[in-house]
């Protein structure tokens, strides 16, 4: 994943705070795209020798500046796959890639700088050795699709991971279950050689010899690789959740918002400090403490919310024994660079309790029994977690509350699981902007139409091919005449901003709209949820929510199709 850094204070800051996905200048990619009957690549002997080298030269020399240069992919890799058949929206996006060359390379350089910092904490010296990294054969070599649509687009040859064993001179035999091993993730194929492309991909260092490694180091090693396969986390595998895990506790007990605020969120001094030790261009610190006083006051708010949910059904856990059963978290991202275990952002943050007491609820059910406390995105800096969103009650004991607040807490359940309201329910009424004339819009006026809403933003990179793909999905349908309405709504600063993305692009066949000041704050996008860009929504002629998810033409087309002939 390509990123980019000029600064914009809603985007950034959300970044570190609320733990957003960051949607920008992105390939479509892997497992979630159709199987191609295309021939799988295969790779010539000594093919992947170069990036052996580059390890080598990287442990004995320490050169991070040239191994990130010579291995991540520059704006000439991206030049190098241009072909006359593109359209002129993927021409675009290739070059939007190319401008994320730079960050591909700060984001390697990070990585080479976290793996020379693991080996001297280790007291490995490499640089008089005669190194020899082999290659681990891969069994498969994957494709990444640079643009949706499958079969025939654009492809590179794709490795998910890439595992060298360094062979030392002086320990020629060392096995790959004991040695020194590195990994390389997310490797793409270009007419130059193979490269690394940023994002969650690099290199990191996956094992040690058991002789010059401790318990500790191991355990840190079987993280970083299960952050790196996005496998979820327990507190077995990181300990550090267990005291997050007791903080909240603590919290849940004094029901002190205080107490939530100081231990349990992110000030400004800490993100200030993440973003001068980044060298990024970012907010002055007056921008910097505005926007995280809003993100304080709205987290105490959804704090304060749980808190009062717990009064109004008597849930006195002061005086309980309370016991963790579990800590753990779903998936768990590193923004700190491949193997480093600092600016980790986790989601669906999960304790499970037993608990035990003598009180009782307000309607006379026993409190004692399992619950479960969730918190939607929590970040960790150093050896400490913080909250970034939502802390709420996932499950209590049976009848402890009414049916309706039940049925509420099964709703924030969904919401945080999949990011989106649920199909079924009314749509929120909104206010936007249309970018033509400068209206004020309701929602609700397009009642008795088939409404797309689609929300996203000029920076967004795979928001540019589903906003390219909306502008034409009408031409081939004109039944669809007036019963349809395609609007785009997007969370960029300024309208001025979003008309001159719109106008130079051309996409005049949507009915587009500006969501208003805030951006992830904005009403329109707290209304529906949306903590990710592209997120859309197809509505029913009622005004019901049917679908929810990433745009994608063709879906969306067929779903407003069997709606009209409903």
């Amino acid at each position: 994943m390509n990123l980019t850094f000029t600064f914009q204070p809603a985007r950034h800051l959300a970044f570190f705070l609320a733990g957003l996905i960051f949607c920008l200048l992105s390939p479509q990619t892997r497992a979630d795209l159709p199987a191609n009957p295309e021939k799988e690549y295969q790779p010539a002997k000594g093919e992947f020798d170069a990036l052996g080298k580059a390890v080598e030269a990287l442990l004995k020399s320490r050169d991070t500046a040239g191994f990130s240069t010579n291995l991540s992919v520059s704006a000439e890799d991206w030049q190098s796959i241009i072909t006359t058949n593109l359209t002129g929206e993927e021409l675009n996006r290739l070059k939007s890639y190319a401008g994320g060359a730079s960050y591909n390379v700060q984001r390697l350089q990070a990585d080479a700088k976290t793996i020379l910092s693991r080996a001297d904490s280790l007291h490995l010296d490499f640089s008089n050795d005669d190194l020899h990294c082999q290659i681990v054969t891969p069994q498969h070599v994957g494709k990444i699709y640079l643009f949706n649509r499958p079969p025939g687009g654009l492809t590179l040859p794709y490795l998910e991971k890439l595992d060298l064993l360094v062979i030392r001179s002086a320990e020629p035999n060392q096995s790959a279950s004991n040695g020194f091993k590195l990994t390389l993730r997310g490797v793409e194929k270009y007419p130059a050689g193979w490269r690394i492309n940023g994002g969650r991909s690099g290199i990191l260092w996956t094992g040690f010899p058991t002789n010059v490694v401790d318990a500790k180091t191991l355990r840190e090693l079987a993280l970083a690789e299960k952050i790196a396969s996005f496998k979820s986390i327990t507190s077995e595998d990181d300990p550090s959740l267990l005291k997050f895990g007791e903080s909240l506790v603590r919290f849940v007990r004094e029901r002190d918002t205080a107490i939530y605020q100081k231990e349990l969120l992110l000030n400004s001094d800490t993100i200030w400090a993440i973003f001068e030790k980044s060298g990024r261009k970012g907010p002055t610190r007056q921008e910097m403490d505005e926007e995280v006083g809003k993100q304080v006051q709205e987290q105490v708010a959804v704090a304060d919310k749980m808190l009062k949910q717990m009064d109004a059904a008597g849930i006195d856990l002061k005086s309980a024994d309370i016991q963790i059963k579990e800590a753990s978290m779903e998936h768990c991202q590193n923004e700190g660079g491949s193997g480093s275990l600092d600016q980790l952002i986790g989601s669906q943050f999960k304790l499970k309790l037993a608990v035990k007491t003598d009180e009782k609820a307000k309607n006379g059910t026993s409190l004692t029994g399992d619950y479960i406390l969730a918190v939607k995105e929590i970040m960790k800096i150093g050896d400490v977690w913080k909250v970034e969103q939502d802390v709420q009650w996932e499950k209590l004991p049976a009848g402890v509350v009414d049916a309706q607040t039940a049925a509420n807490i099964e709703f924030e359940n969904y919401v945080a699981k999949y990011r989106a309201l649920p199909g079924g329910t009314m749509a929120p009424e909104i206010e936007f902007t249309t970018l033509v004339g400068e209206k004020k819009m309701s929602l609700s006026m397009l009642r008795g139409k088939v409404v797309v809403l689609d929300f996203w933003a000029t920076w967004c990179g795979p928001c540019q091919q589903p906003m390219a793909d909306l502008q034409k999905i009408r031409n081939g349908h004109p039944d669809w005449q007036d019963k349809v309405a395609i609007v785009p709504v997007s969370i960029d600063d300024t309208l001025d901003l979003v008309r001159k993305h719109v106008d130079q692009r051309g996409w005049t066949n949507t009915f587009n709209a500006w969501a208003g000041d805030g951006g992830w704050h904005s009403a329109p996008a707290k209304a529906f949820r949306v903590t990710a860009v592209p997120t859309s929504y197809v509505i029913d002629q009622q005004g019901k929510i049917i679908w929810a998810g990433y745009p994608e033409a063709e879906t969306i087309s067929a779903m407003i199709d069997r709606l009209i002939k409903k």
